[in-house]
């Protein structure tokens, strides 16, 4: 009985390290890791994602725990994918994608460190990792540090000379008795006295990932005054009163039909995005292309 145990031992020892073997042989395959290397391609979504929601919305940390316990790990992850993969074409066209997506990131977000240095980092390694020409890898690296530099000096030039500086305080804010639309009074201080502002945002489209919440930057001003001045809102029913003056009525943007309520605010009274442009997109692009309309006619006529 007990040679036959120790047989049987033997037999299962031996068809282990077999398995083992042909799993390295599987894991050393050139095309396994091009397929592999295929998962990538969720990094490079996520950086395309980031980029999107820092354009759209005002990031807010729920549950900071939870973020700083996942993302390390995930990030661990992807580097060790880049290492296991560093020497497939795909990991390397990928590293390259990301060097770019990381840029409207770096400038949009930067202060919002929690997704910002991560994100800097995981990029940063997947392209000293992957496996290319050492001379292309500098003129890359080169064009790369080129264009964050170049980048970073004209959004610079953008704030100090297109936008006012100012410092936004906020002093109040509400909800509208239905729950559609919250209200902000902001105390916006700059060079002169300054002034305040009132702003109504649609309230159910904020979007809840569980460890932070994407808070829309879709909004509308509805009054503003230079200071000294003092703003007292309130509700009542669907109508916004600003110092017991009527200043918004929701129901004006607001389609009710038999699935529900949707929002009707695509007109160029509202706002969003980190610039602040024309909701929706469409919006801008046609004043966009009005204006180069314009140019163009008045060329075409001088000349």
């Amino acid at each position: 009985k007990w040679h036959a145990q120790t047989d049987m031992l033997c037999m299962c020892s031996s068809e282990i390290l077999k398995l083992l073997r042909n799993n390295m042989e599987l894991l050393k395959n050139k095309w396994f890791k091009v397929a592999v290397s295929l998962i990538g391609i969720v990094f490079t979504t996520a950086l395309l994602y980031f980029d999107y929601i820092v354009f759209f919305y005002d990031i807010e940390y729920t549950d900071k725990t939870k973020f700083a316990i996942f993302t390390p790990i995930i990030c661990l992850l992807i580097s060790l994918l880049n290492i296991y993969t560093r020497r497939s074409p795909i990991t390397a066209v990928l590293a390259m994608i990301n060097c770019v997506l990381l840029l409207p990131l770096a400038i949009l977000a930067w202060g919002n460190w929690p997704i910002l240095i991560p994100a800097a980092a995981v990029t940063v390694f997947g392209f000293f990792c992957c496996h290319m020409n050492d001379t292309g890898k500098v003129i890359l690296g080169t064009i790369f540090l080129l264009m964050y530099i170049v980048a970073g000096v004209l959004f610079y030039m953008y704030l100090d000379v297109f936008s006012v500086s100012t410092e936004d305080t906020l002093l109040s804010q509400g909800v509208s008795p239905s729950g559609a639309f919250r209200y902000y009074v902001v105390d916006v201080k700059n060079k002169t006295q300054g002034k305040k502002v009132v702003y109504v945002q649609p309230n159910s489209l904020d979007i809840d990932k569980g460890f932070m919440t994407l808070h829309t930057t879709i909004r509308r001003m509805v009054r503003q005054q230079p200071n000294p001045v003092e703003f007292d809102c309130e509700w009542n029913g669907p109508y916004m009163y600003i110092n017991g003056e009527e200043f918004f009525d929701e129901s004006k943007y607001i389609d009710v039909s038999g699935s529900g309520a949707t929002y009707n605010i695509a007109d160029n009274g509202w706002e969003y995005t980190y610039f602040s442009l024309n909701y929706p997109v469409g919006t801008t692009i046609d004043n966009i292309k009005e204006k180069l309309d314009t140019l163009v006619t008045k060329w075409k006529q001088r000349s």
